[in-house]
């Protein structure tokens, strides 16, 4: 599967996995609550919203961009960064007894992942028939 011929339903599944991870940080921006149970007791909440804000946006934005663009440049990287974070979200929900956070995170990295592995795997296919 080369990253010009990705399917459709796969551009939406990572593009609507994107818009939930930068609409949850916008929503933990908003009301820490909305998002962790019980928070407004909790030192630090603020700085979790904003640091999670802070790579969430910026790299659900660039995946966005990159899934929409008519060249799939960076395609690869963009999700298999996007995956890795979805993992280290689930260790912290695992962690901090978030089951939201586990399923949400696990879910979102298994798309993401899955998709970078077929377009690796695709890559490697071509540049074997280049050769």
């Amino acid at each position: 599967m080369q990253a010009e011929k990705l399917t459709r339903p796969t551009i939406i599944a990572n593009a609507v996995g994107a818009g939930v991870a930068m609409a949850f940080s916008v929503a933990a921006l908003i009301d820490p609550n909305l998002v962790i149970t019980g928070s407004a007791d909790s030192p630090g909440v603020d700085l979790y919203a904003q640091a999670y804000a802070a790579r969430a946006i910026p790299l659900g934005a660039a995946l966005l961009f990159s899934l929409t663009s008519r060249r799939k440049r960076g395609l690869l990287p963009l999700l298999t960064v996007s995956g890795a974070v979805q993992l280290g979200d689930v260790a912290i929900g695992a962690a901090q007894g978030i089951p939201g956070m586990m399923v949400g995170g696990s879910v979102l990295a298994l798309i993401h992942l899955a998709t970078a592995g077929r377009l690796a795997l695709g890559n490697s296919r071509s540049a074997t028939a280049a050769a």
